[in-house]
């Protein structure tokens, strides 16, 4: 179940879900806010590297998102600009997140070349997006909270998650339908 409430700070309405969003929800969200999905895929590269053990990922997009745990073979991902640089923050941290390892091929393919965060990717598909009028704090599909002051919601096959809008605005482009 989801819910829109007056955002704190007055400049909008936070979306909130105590529960993972399903695509249906994400729809309903759409037809709610009267905003068709935009479609995007990723602009830049991505470097990925597997995890060796367990490691605790806190994915900071000018502040932080949400906290993810990555299992050992399951990959730390990095976002890279066109230029194949770490995509930073207003803080100087680097955008990353993990992804599970069966899910990271359907997502990923290699694009050639290394850098200090890994070999280098490039993203597969299309993710369907919806710009939100405020904040989010939603249930994410990992299980972790994820927050940010403002974003779009994204639907990427089923699996429904957010994304701020500085980190939203920064690695995806809008492709025609």
């Amino acid at each position: 179940m989801f819910k829109f409430v007056p955002d704190a700070h007055g400049d909008g309405a936070r979306l909130v879900a105590d529960t993972v969003l399903t695509l249906e929800q994400f729809e309903g969200i759409a037809k709610e806010l009267g905003t068709p999905p935009i479609h995007a895929r990723k602009s830049g590269f991505v470097a990925a590297r597997k995890a060796t053990r367990d490691e605790v990922v806190e994915t900071r997009a000018n502040g932080g998102e949400t906290t993810n745990t990555a299992r050992a073979g399951d990959f730390i991902v990095t976002n890279l600009s066109p230029q194949r640089t770490p995509l930073r923050d207003r803080d100087g941290h680097m955008n990353i997140y993990a992804i599970a390892a069966a899910r990271f091929p359907t997502l990923y393919e290699p694009a050639g070349g290394e850098s200090a965060q890994g070999p280098v990717y490039r993203a597969k598909g299309v993710v369907s997006a919806i710009p939100l009028p405020g904040a989010f704090d939603i249930a994410a599909p990992w299980g972790e909270r994820q927050i940010a002051a403002s974003g779009y919601l994204l639907c990427n096959g089923h699996e429904v998650y957010g994304s701020s809008k500085d980190a939203f605005e920064t690695t995806y482009e809008v492709v025609a339908d």
